[in-house]
């Protein structure tokens, strides 16, 4: 029982232990990398794209092995590495601050070389440009919660304004028309001019809020979405000590 109770613990250990066996070699891959001792990085770190790694991991494992390929001179096989990293992780990048100009170039250009398929490996935006005309509901697929707030908060104020006057216009003045054309009187018991006169412009400022509302609502969802699909297809890039970013346009 004893040895049954042992091996079943053992079993039970073994993905923790190859867990802890992968940090650590990564973690003394990156410090051989920081040493320049690419001959050990690539000892650590090449078995262990032999194995089922996480997707981190995995990522972490080729840069290193491109990085131990490009110092010494087998630069098809860096590509191979860098390229692997790339699909993994769609905005990794080496830092200019640790690594030479030479590498950081070659890393940019094996980006550019492959830049359609690593557009094309980006999650395509979700939502649809016609929902961008429908203010706040443009809002809401661009992820912009408190501007939707605002254009809606808006949208319905000067609705019900511009409703609530012209029920409240309808049921005071009352439509004529004559030799002279057509008017609407608004005497009733009482005499409501002037006050129909106020009603009226709250009514027209209410229609004109409605339709400014509108208009900006859906240049604003528009331009939204169109700027989260630009980012989403955006793919950066270092080269040398400039930064700068691809787009698909």
């Amino acid at each position: 029982m004893t040895k049954t109770r042992a091996l079943v613990l053992a079993l039970l250990l073994l993905p923790a232990l190859a867990v802890a066996d992968v940090s650590t070699s990564l973690r003394d891959g990156n410090a051989a990398a920081t040493a320049n001792d690419w001959p050990r990085v690539s000892a650590l770190v090449d078995p262990l794209l032999t194995q089922q790694l996480g997707r981190t991991d995995l990522a972490e494992a080729h840069r290193l092995a491109g990085l131990a390929a490009f110092f010494t001179n087998r630069y098809d096989e860096a590509e191979l590495h860098f390229l692997a990293y790339q699909r993994l992780e769609l905005d990794g990048q080496l830092d200019p601050s640790v690594y030479p100009p030479e590498a950081i170039s070659f890393f940019a250009n094996v980006r550019q070389k492959h830049w359609s398929e690593l557009r094309a490996l980006r999650p395509k935006p979700k939502g649809s440009i016609w929902l961008a005309l429908l203010p706040p509901i443009g809002q809401l697929q661009n992820g912009e919660r408190t501007k939707a707030i605002v254009v809606g908060s808006a949208l319905g104020v000067f609705a019900v304004a511009n409703l609530t006057s012209y029920i409240v216009l309808r049921s005071w003045c009352t439509r004529v028309a004559g030799t002279l054309g057509n008017s609407a009187t608004c005497d009733d018991d009482v005499n409501r001019y002037r006050s129909a006169s106020t009603l009226r412009t709250v009514n027209l400022l209410a229609g004109i809020g409605v339709i400014a509302s509108y208009v900006y609502g859906v240049y604003d969802g528009v331009s939204g979405y169109r700027r989260r699909t630009r980012e989403m297809q955006a793919i950066p890039y270092v080269t040398g000590s400039s930064v700068g970013i691809s787009l698909s346009w």
